[in-house]
């Protein structure tokens, strides 16, 4: 490596571990990231030496991976409320039936897939509390919200809050929706705890040996006491706060840690929300030949004209309720499957590749769900790629494809267009992975802080149209759900298909002589219009039809438009 790249190479490091202790260093890490990446950043000059299509570097990501497990150390330490990254997600009707559950939530559901709440694997106060919540449901009660504490019925118990909201389930039902945090005890929140209820260093011990599900014997042998000593010690503790049965005194202070975390991030309570979870209104999943879930939502008519739509990238496969309304209206079924590592899909298969298993688990959906008439494609954004090398496998079967605001294959001339934090994460897909997987890893952690919608104003803040869209609370929450739905899993969902996006696909694009509709956004600061207009026409005369009031947003800021389109489409 010559003595420059080494340089910025132990720059960019540098600037990482920064970063990874200070969120406001991001951006100096994103600008050490571009002169990593440019030799001139204005005209998109790749540095000399960077493979073209590049693999991800071992030395890189051993880097990645200590960053990563400091940052997750560093957190634990210094948390001193409860942590509310793991998210269990159940659906329950208001008769008690489990009707769908995210991964995280299997676990609860003995070997059941399906069943009622009584299968659930938690205690008998936390079945009281979801019992009586339904009680109100099926009394007509609507927007509820409830914030419950239960406890699992396994080996080794863990405790959770669970959020309770009402949703409505079908056209006509409501049903209950439990996100369940689960948590563990931080040292910071046992200092925390300490003051809290006024405890000595020995008291505060002994709880936390109990808040650890210690007998008083383990206590005692580990702090070297008597087994009499750690009782006196623990009828103090249940003195001070008020108690008279350990399992009171548990739910005591999960309560005092969920005020403490709360009131450090300056949330009311009533505005808690499930974080990073992409939504499972409409959601359905599909175990795949595998042993792989599928996750896809289905819209409209369940017997209309059967419309493939392959999702965004930031923006997933979520539609605003005038377009839901409209797909019903115009006897549209609109099937959009999810994606490897997006949402709830698993991972592609070992020995399997990213565009096969997207293809693959295309086609069994579409044999699943018994569609053997011609099908049209509507492809949104990055999910481009994905639709030509989909139809291309599916033949006949694909009648056309209409392209929503959807991508070309990327070169040096978009890159030029593209703004600079944008620029130099698509050159780090194609030419330095490793160098967005540590981007992505600090930005994460800094985001997850600051919050989506801090995330959101930066990414949407040189265009004023699709600023404007954030100030709509129904676009809003859709783009939301977009981003939710990409990094439900983590990471690795963004890794691995903007690597895709960046990947030369042209012989896919041009092998596809399916008719095809492409909508471009006039003002997306992404992608000019011209350059979609020039790409289509150097292999077909395919309409390119220009949107002058759209921007990155088209999906929401058009739909009258891509409902006509659609419905044209479908009679082809």
């Amino acid at each position: 490596m010559p003595q420059t790249s080494q340089n910025q190479l132990l720059d960019l490091l540098d600037r990482a571990h920064r970063a990874s202790d200070d969120g406001e260093q991001l951006d100096q890490l994103l600008e050490s990231a571009n002169a990593y990446i440019f030799e001139d950043h204005a005209n998109a000059v790749i540095t000399k030496g960077l493979p073209h299509f590049a693999d991800f570097d071992p030395y890189l990501e051993r880097h990645v991976a200590r960053l990563e497990t400091m940052i997750e150390k560093r957190s634990d330490e210094n948390s001193a409320g409860l942590s509310l990254g793991h998210h269990a997600q159940i659906v329950i009707s208001d008769k008690g039936q489990i009707l769908t559950s995210n991964s995280l939530a299997k676990s609860l559901l003995s070997e059941q897939t399906k069943g009622y709440i009584e299968h659930l694997q938690i205690n008998l106060d936390g079945l009281s509390a979801i019992r009586e919540i339904l009680t109100e449901v099926r009394a007509g009660v609507q927007n509820l919200e409830r914030i419950i504490y239960l406890q699992t019925e396994e080996d080794s118990p863990r405790s959770a809050f669970g959020y309770c909201r009402t949703i409505p389930v079908g056209t006509e039902q409501t049903g209950l929706h439990i996100s369940m945090s689960f948590f563990e005890w931080s040292p910071a929140l046992y200092k925390k705890l300490q003051a809290a209820l006024d405890l000595s260093n020995s008291e505060a011990l002994v709880l936390q040996g109990v808040l650890n599900k210690q007998s008083y014997g383990e206590i005692a042998k580990e702090r070297n006491r008597t087994v009499d000593t750690i009782k006196t010690q623990a009828k103090a503790v249940l003195r001070k706060a008020g108690c008279t049965r350990m399992d009171q005194l548990a739910h005591l202070c999960t309560s005092i840690a969920y005020v403490v975390g709360l009131a450090e991030a300056n949330t009311p309570i009533a505005l808690v929300q499930p974080a990073w979870v992409s939504p499972r209104i409409s959601m359905h999943e599909l175990e795949m030949p595998d042993g792989r879930t599928l996750g896809y939502y289905e819209y409209g008519n369940p017997k209309g004209k059967p419309i493939l739509f392959i999702h965004g990238f930031f923006q997933g496969p979520y539609f605003s309720d005038d377009m839901k309304r409209q797909f019903l209206q115009n006897n549209l079924r609109v099937i959009a499957p999810s994606r490897p590592l997006f949402g709830v899909t698993s991972k592609p298969a070992k020995n399997l590749d990213y565009n096969q298993t997207t293809c693959t688990d295309t086609k069994t959906l579409l044999a699943h769900l018994d569609i053997s008439e011609k099908v049209v494609i509507a492809a949104h954004h990055g999910g481009s790629s994905h639709a030509f090398r989909i139809t291309k496998m599916l033949g006949d079967q694909i009648k056309g494809m209409v392209m929503i605001g959807a991508g070309i294959p990327i070169h040096k001339e978009h890159l030029k267009f593209m703004s600079r934090e944008k620029r130099m994460v698509s050159a780090a897909a194609r030419h330095a992975p490793s160098v967005l997987n540590l981007i992505i890893t600090i930005g994460l952690k800094a985001y997850h802080k600051k919050g989506m919608q801090s995330f959101l104003l930066d990414h949407y803040a040189p265009n004023q149209i699709d600023m404007d869209c954030l100030e709509n609370p129904e676009m809003n929450k859709l783009i939301c759900d977009g981003m939710y739905h990409l990094f439900e899993q983590g990471r690795q969902a963004f890794l691995y298909d903007a690597r895709i996006q960046m990947e030369d696909w042209s012989e896919d694009l041009a092998s596809v002589n399916t008719r095809q509709h492409w909508l471009v956004a006039k003002q997306c600061h992404l992608m000019r219009p011209d350059f979609v207009e020039k790409a289509v026409a150097k292999r077909s005369n395919h309409p390119v039809e220009t949107l002058e009031q759209a921007g990155y947003n088209i999906l929401y800021q058009q739909v009258d438009r891509i409902i006509e389109t659609l419905c044209k489409a479908v009679d082809w």
